[in-house]
């Protein structure tokens, strides 16, 4: 905080206009002390009762990146009996080997980086926080953060197709699953491919009434994303809904879709009913016929009651008086009503529930564009494989609400017995940092505000300094 006190009304003016900063800076520097008091009195605490097969080989400082902005912490470094060093103090606060990054500085920053650059990420961070991180670091970040979720993902969904086992499920039953699948192309780059197709796919129970009328989200879903083969893809979406469903006690499956080959081959894989999207059957229909709505709406009612030669017979009826390109749209219209006549109909009629609180599929379109496009293209982006891979998995996980406790787990497997404080030192030891006051220990002893010289000008401003109040 300033010491200087302003002389000037326009001085004056420009404190009082940024006096909040002022003051918010002032409190980051008293709390980025009392933060360095905490950590380096629990680090003498693990030296006095860490594991007798470690031993100290040097204490060192270092400096944190926390939301304080960054601290220099004194803390010791151990060596086991397999010649591995070791700092409990990070392995304590859930920090990997050369993390100095507390969770919630990565938390915050991996999730800025889900949603916008790296780039603009940087320069958020650094306008609205303490914490200074290049775009660079945020990249590796993510990188090492993403890469060890998918090298898990990987194992586990290996393991599902070479043994067949599945997860331990919370067997949830539900009458009707509805899952929707679609694909959006990326362009790459330091890649053999030029360009390269991103699978998503979303599972649901129903939808729920929301805001004003009309308006409707989806219940419990579950959302999965991959890039790479069909194959994979429809194994990794089905390990995930047996996490939460017991997929085979549910009698209806649907699964929606625009109709692209790998998506009717999904609804074989999970045995369900494929329903073709309506947003995309109306899309070719206008494109045939234009503002033709009557003979649109003939076709359209043809496809929802499933009577695919009579909305062929419309459609050849039509043709013989359209002429030059319409023809030719028609043409490709015919093509894919054919194509896709076994999802046609209404899958509402087929189950009995034509009426009821079930709706049309089509949730899909404004899910990818929330989940992969606004993130990943239309902004002049290209990828690699695995940071694609990498960001994807964090942007799901943030979406999930699951970001803060994979980061808080990834690194569980190297707390084990690495220290052991008894239960009453560790009581001790919170109540002595509870009860302290933050700035108490700041405080040092100046016989000279108390002495003979009390009043002398320069004593007047040294109180002033030691007190804060000269600003």
């Amino acid at each position: 905080m300033s010491n200087s006190v302003p002389k000037t009304a326009e001085e004056l003016k420009q404190f009082l206009r940024y006096l909040d900063h002022i003051l918010i800076e002032w409190l980051r520097e008293k709390s980025k002390d009392y933060y360095r008091s905490i950590l380096e009195a629990v680090d003498k605490v693990i030296a006095d009762h860490r594991s007798p097969e470690l031993q100290i080989e040097h204490c060192r400082e270092v400096w944190y990146q926390t939301s304080l902005g960054e601290v220099r912490i004194k803390r010791r470094i151990y060596r086991d009996k397999a010649g591995q060093r070791r700092c409990l103090l990070d392995e304590l606060m859930g920090l990997g080997r050369y993390q100095h990054k507390t969770l919630k500085v990565q938390e915050l920053a991996l999730d800025l980086v889900s949603q916008m650059p790296y780039r603009r990420s940087a320069e958020v961070l650094q306008k609205t926080t303490a914490i200074e991180l290049p775009h660079q670091t945020l990249w590796r970040l993510v990188q090492e953060a993403g890469g060890k979720w998918l090298e898990e993902e990987d194992r586990k969904l290996k393991w599902f197709q070479q043994t067949g086992e599945l997860p331990v499920s919370e067997d949830k039953r539900v009458t009707c699953l509805i899952t929707e699948m679609d694909g959006v192309i990326l362009p790459l780059q330091r890649e053999p491919e030029r360009r390269i197709e991103v699978k998503v796919g979303i599972a649901y129970e129903g939808w729920q009434s929301v805001g004003r009328q009309g308006r409707y989200r989806t219940v419990n879903k579950t959302i999965y994303s991959a890039v790479g083969e069909t194959g994979d893809f429809l194994d990794g979406m089905s390990l995930k809904l047996h996490r939460r469903y017991d997929l085979a006690g549910i009698p209806h499956m649907v699964v929606g879709g625009d109709g692209a080959g790998w998506i009717k081959s999904g609804a074989d894989y999970f045995k369900g009913r494929f329903q073709l999207d309506r947003y995309h059957l109306q899309k070719e229909l206008c494109y045939a016929y234009g503002r033709d709505s009557h003979i649109q709406n003939q076709i359209w009612q043809a496809c929802e009651r499933g009577d695919v030669k009579l909305a062929l017979s419309i459609l050849a009826e039509s043709r013989t008086q359209a002429k030059g390109d319409q023809r030719n749209r028609i043409d490709k219209l015919q093509g894919y009503l054919k194509d896709n006549a076994i999802g046609l109909g209404d899958y509402r009629w087929d189950i009995g529930e034509k009426g009821t609180e079930l709706r049309r599929t089509g949730a899909m379109e404004g899910n990818i564009d929330k989940l992969v496009v606004r993130r990943a293209k239309n902004q002049g982006m290209s990828w690699s494989i695995q940071g694609l891979k990498s960001l994807l998995c964090l942007r799901f996980l943030s979406r999930e609400n699951k970001l803060i406790a994979w980061l808080e787990n990834r690194n569980s497997h190297i707390n084990e017995a690495i220290v052991n404080i008894p239960r009453r030192q560790a009581r001790k030891l919170v109540t002595r940092l509870s009860s302290q006051e933050p700035d108490q220990w700041l405080k040092a002893a100046l016989p000279v505000l108390r002495g003979p010289h009390a009043n002398r000008p320069w004593v007047l401003a040294l109180k002033s300094l030691a007190e804060g109040t000269g600003f």
